[in-house]
């Protein structure tokens, strides 16, 4: 078992290691005031995050008479997390130092739709990361952001087709018996809104929606700075109001390139649609009008229930794609019952379900939750 396993972080303790990821570096005097604890116990927490490794002190700066409180920031050289994505194509892997930095992002040389082969090949790599990367470095845990919903309750995933190898697989066990860490487990869309919400434009945000626009459609709910999972785990599954002769015209990426085919375009793979895209391509003009009702419809429908502040547009989409389905959700009016929430293209370039799968053990043992 690791360090934390071992010794878990207090509420308060995190609280303040929160404090320090957001503001730091922030002088030692000054965490109190946001931390709601006595001085007597900000010092006392500070002292023991600092000798196990969560921060670190630097000299403060003269202001006035007295010495300067020391500066309080997180250690970025201690602890790492390991995020773990699967779409249909690829395995994306990355580390991510406690300031939420990517030490590495790669692609995994295997199929994504072989469980044994990925975990052999995930072994491989910390192997070698254990060597360079990770040296003098631990593990705190790993994250998993698999495409579908879950079955029932527990971390198993009813995965589309190209995945279908690790439907009902428990993700939780099988990780966690293989590298002797604490695993989490997410769909795509929550674990994208999970990046956007400490890498991208969600943190000014407390009530958010992330539209994941994939092989498949659907979107990560965020309410209070946490993600919403709801009764089953499968809060967000916005593809589900579609009835099923109405589910080829939701705005999803698999549709759009059986289209692209349709019209002769040689696009094997949703990766490859940016060396393909343009706004002016007609058959990306007909597809984005075709999906407009069915995107409006659930944009609706996240507004009617959730309310949120904003609307992230993100997933595998390209950049002019985001831009062309934001377009197309304002071209008509919006039923307006309040306030409307705000359109808004992800600022996270890509699809960003492994960056967020990294920040699950981040955001589950480190930082408040």
């Amino acid at each position: 078992m690791n360090e934390i396993g071992e010794n878990p972080l207090s509420a308060s303790e995190r609280k303040l290691l929160s404090i320090a990821r957001q503001l730091g570096p922030i002088a030692r005097s000054e965490v109190t005031a946001h931390s709601g604890l006595s001085q007597q116990s900000v010092h006392r927490h500070i002292d023991s995050l600092q000798s196990r490794g969560f921060l670190r002190l630097r000299p403060g700066t003269i202001k006035g008479r007295g010495k300067p409180s020391p500066l309080v920031e997180i250690n970025q050289d201690t602890y790492v997390s390991l995020g773990l994505s699967f779409t249909t194509e690829k395995v994306l892997a990355c580390l991510l130092n406690l300031k939420g930095v990517p030490l590495i992002e790669c692609e995994l040389d295997v199929h994504p739709n072989k469980p044994k082969l990925v975990l052999n090949m995930l072994e491989a790599k910390i192997a070698d990361w254990t060597a360079a990367e990770l040296k003098n470095r631990q593990m705190i845990g790993v994250g998993i952001a698999m495409q579908g919903y879950r079955t029932d309750a527990t971390d198993q995933f009813e995965t589309p087709r190209l995945l279908g190898n690790w439907q009902n697989l428990d993700l939780t066990t099988l990780f966690q018996d293989r590298f002797k860490l604490p695993v989490f487990t997410e769909n795509n869309a929550t674990s994208c809104a999970t990046a956007e919400f400490y890498l991208g434009g969600a943190a000014e945000h407390s009530c958010f929606a992330y539209l994941s626009f994939n092989y498949g459609y659907g979107a990560g709910l965020y309410w209070q700075n946490k993600p919403v999972q709801g009764g089953h785990g499968n809060a967000g599954e916005i593809g589900s109001i579609y009835r099923p002769k109405d589910a080829i015209h939701r705005p999803a990426l698999g549709e759009l390139l059986k289209r692209m085919r349709l019209q002769g375009h040689a696009v094997a793979h949703i990766s490859e649609l940016s060396n393909y895209f343009s706004e002016d391509l007609p058959v990306i003009l007909d597809w984005v009008q075709e999906v407009g009702p069915y995107l409006r419809q659930s944009l609706a429908a996240l507004k009617g229930v959730l309310d949120p502040t904003a609307i992230f547009f993100g997933g595998e989409a390209p950049s002019g794609l985001r831009r062309a389905l934001i377009n197309e959700a304002n071209a008509h009016d919006r039923i307006v019952h309040g306030p409307e929430p705000m359109y808004i293209e992800s600022g996270i370039q890509g699809d960003a379900a492994h960056l967020g799968a990294a920040f699950l053990p981040l955001h589950q043992l480190i930082f408040r939750n």
